[in-house]
């Protein structure tokens, strides 16, 4: 058997290792898994009242939804936003009172994930919902919601809230 250097053995176990964590670590850390959805439509109903009023009106809201989503597979945890924006027309049905046009955002957005060798799930999640009408008659009708909660690594809840605002004037 041939007689190899000490230094040229601990190169060659240098580099073997070297490419071997190299392999490892590109099969260890895997690309994460995106989805990305936009959608844009029209809705129209006339079952409802609209922001500060008791009659009835036709609503239609032109509308542009944006779903996007991170998964990593290698830990199971999800990176998950939505955001839905739009502008509103709201006339009443029996033709009298005021009509109205304004917009909207909601966002929705939450991390999950599992951690406990998947005996737990962790998570935080918004919502913010939020809306602006302007009258024929000068009236205005603001609406805000904010949701929000935490739930930690042994499964509390640590954070929890939840804020609703509705302005008339």
């Amino acid at each position: 058997m041939a007689h190899v250097p000490l230094a040229r053995r601990v190169a060659c176990v240098g580099a073997a290792s070297v490419a071997l964590l190299a392999l490892a670590g590109t099969a260890w850390a895997q690309p994460p898994i995106t989805g990305t959805e936009v959608t844009t439509f029209s809705e129209s109903f006339s079952d409802e009242p609209t922001l500060c009023q008791d009659e009835l009106y036709t609503t239609t809201a032109n509308i542009r939804a944006v779903v996007h989503f991170t998964f990593f597979e290698d830990t199971g945890a999800l990176h998950f936003h939505e955001v839905v924006v739009g502008k509103v027309v709201a006339v009443p049905l029996d033709g009298t009172g005021p009509s109205y046009t304004g917009n909207f955002r909601i966002s929705d957005s939450e991390n999950i994930r599992a951690v406990r060798h998947g005996d737990v799930l962790v998570e935080v999640d918004t919502d913010l919902d939020r809306a602006v009408l302007h009258g024929s008659d000068g009236s205005r009708a603001f609406a805000k919601f904010h949701a929000h909660f935490t739930v930690n690594a042994n499964g509390e809840t640590t954070v929890q809230l939840e804020t609703d605002r509705l302005v008339c004037t």
